[in-house]
């Protein structure tokens, strides 16, 4: 459904990965790396696009579970207390991955 790079920071670990699905209250991601249920994490979204990435949506969250599959780690983040510019920027995200928003390619 997503074609989104995430990033967590825990202020201790970072952990780098793609998403496999997000809504309004959550992503998961799959990592090379681990991270424990219960951290805190800063969330970094970034929409992949053929010209470049978007700029980095950072929001609030908590990993809530961890599960390796297929030589990965599938991790659970759910985001937490997030203002309302932040959860308007996530919704227009949102829209543009289901294809309700098109993105146009810069013009050089």
């Amino acid at each position: 459904m997503c074609d989104l790079d995430v990033e967590l920071d825990s202020g201790r670990l970072h952990v780098t990965g793609r998403a496999r699905d997000l809504s309004e209250s959550a992503v998961c991601l799959t990592a090379r790396d681990p991270i424990e249920p219960g951290t805190a994490v800063n969330v970094q979204l970034r929409l992949v696009l053929e010209w470049g990435a978007s700029e980095a949506l950072a929001l609030p969250g908590q990993v809530a579970w961890l599960t390796a599959s297929e030589g990965a780690q599938q991790i659970g983040v759910v985001f937490t207390a997030m203002g309302p510019e932040v959860r308007q920027r996530l919704q227009v995200l949102l829209k543009v991955l289901l294809g309700q928003i098109s993105l146009s390619t810069p013009t050089a």
